[in-house]
């Protein structure tokens, strides 16, 4: 998928974020492909790859305003973030490269 294909995608998923401008979710996907690329030891991100780079973007979208924190409450309602969720680390590192 080209960069635009993916934020049209991006956006597909993001409802909330239809006033969000270009350049600040297209960050995301780069940072998400950063976080796949240093995961996979790879210099790009595998095409099968790309839809666990968009998932990453929306993950990180939502996270926006925690940063820092792991865990939050306000009154009764908690929330909690992983670093990566298991699911989605799983599916990453199985297309790592070997090192020797």
């Amino acid at each position: 998928m080209t960069s635009q294909e993916l934020l049209s995608q991006l956006r597909l998923r993001l409802p909330d974020a239809a006033d969000a401008a270009d350049d600040l979710l297209l960050s995301l996907l780069r940072d998400a492909a950063a976080l796949i690329c240093a995961l996979t030891w790879r210099t790009q991100v595998p095409e099968e790859l790309q839809n666990a780079q968009l998932r990453l973007a929306v993950i990180f979208y939502n996270r926006m305003g925690m940063e820092g924190e792991s865990a939050h409450s306000e009154g009764d309602v908690r929330r909690a973030a992983q670093d990566l969720p298991e699911n989605l680390r799983r599916e990453i590192f199985s297309f790592r490269l070997a090192k020797t």
